[in-house]
């Protein structure tokens, strides 16, 4: 019997055969069935996992009955341990084996495993950018005719000790054709972790809003912050600091220093299909005519793809003490589309 190998297929095996095996890691289900790729994060509802044939796929941890990795992955457990390692799995009931670098191996449960993420570790964020674009838009005719747009573009990136965080907001409402709402935000600020939690930024701002009188109001400002966590799956820092804001409200130009205070908050679940947020800042000027202005950014979002989300936000903002004839606060409720990339 003769054998014939075409050169397509020759080349084809050849390939193969310098390729050798494709490592990758491994989760059983309790069904008997098995999913092979990259395991991206887990937390206390679902594994992510990045498949070649499937993408990313969400498995319920409910469903699983162990996992193998192939490269070390960052893992915290219920009792408050951290730690760089590889899972290995006996497939006897749900025991898992813990193989960090230099350490003895240790045996543990499956439900002992609180987070784990491949990209970014537990205590420490890896080099990473990443952006995103929300738009909402809300139109109503009949009785009343409005018209309201928000458009909200952020940009993060991280390199090594440095992160650098942009902004630009714009917010667009029409009552009967006249425009009763047009605010606008551009914003940059800098930071450097000096250490593994701490870090001191120098931020600025750009802020318009006609309507309330603000004819501009510029915000350049310093200080210190602290990193809680920033994982693949939320984080969480609070900052405060000394800032000069160069206003005109009003007709009025003014200069005043200003303590500053932030807080910024996201936390995923569901295999990161659900997504809390939450940002505010706060401005305590040290002229006591002015008061204090106030601005919150809550909401949540929902992941249709790894590009393409649904969200609903709730924005305010207020002052103690407004240009005269003009409301304290101000609150916009968006439903929108985000993209992520």
């Amino acid at each position: 019997m003769t054998v014939r190998i075409t050169l397509p297929g020759f080349f084809v095996a050849l390939f193969l055969l310098l390729a050798g095996p494709v490592q990758a890691d491994v989760v059983w289900l309790k069904s008997g069935d098995r999913v092979s790729g990259q395991v991206e994060s887990l937390d206390g509802t679902a594994l992510r996992i990045k498949t070649p044939w499937g993408g990313t796929l969400t498995i319920k941890r409910d469903a699983i009955e162990s996992i193998r990795t192939d490269s070390e992955i960052n893992l915290m457990l219920y009792d408050g341990e951290r730690v760089e390692a590889r899972l290995e799995s006996d497939r006897e009931g749900d025991e898992q084996q813990i193989l960090p670098n230099g350490e003895e191996p240790r045996t543990l449960t499956l439900q002992a495993v609180r987070y784990a993420s491949v990209d970014a570790a537990v205590d420490r964020p890896g080099d990473r950018w990443q952006s995103r674009l929300t738009y909402g838009l809300n139109i109503s005719s009949g009785n009343t005719d409005t018209e309201n747009h928000s458009l909200r573009a952020s940009s993060t990136l991280r390199r090594g000790p440095w992160r650098h965080q942009g902004n630009a907001d714009l917010d667009l409402k029409k009552d009967s054709g006249a425009t009763t709402r047009e605010q606008y935000r551009v914003g940059y600020q800098l930071d450097w972790f000096f250490r593994e939690d701490w870090f001191a930024f120098g931020s600025s701002e750009y802020f318009q809003d006609k309507l309330r009188d603000v004819d501009y109001r510029v915000t350049l400002g310093g200080g210190l912050g602290y990193q809680f966590w920033d994982t693949t799956l939320g984080a969480l820092s609070l900052e405060g600091g000394i800032s000069e804001v160069i206003e005109k409200v009003g007709g009025e130009s003014d200069n005043n220093r200003a303590l500053r205070l932030g807080l910024d908050y996201n936390r995923f679940y569901m295999g990161k299909r659900l997504e809390l947020f939450h940002g505010s800042e706060l401005l305590v000027l040290a002229e006591r005519d002015r008061g204090e202005i106030l601005k919150t950014s809550t909401g949540v979002r929902y992941a249709l793809n790894s590009f393409l989300s649904t969200n609903l936000r709730l924005d305010f903002d207020h002052e103690t003490k407004p240009s005269p004839g003009r409301k304290k606060s101000d609150v916009v409720y968006v439903i929108g589309v985000g993209f992520t990339w």
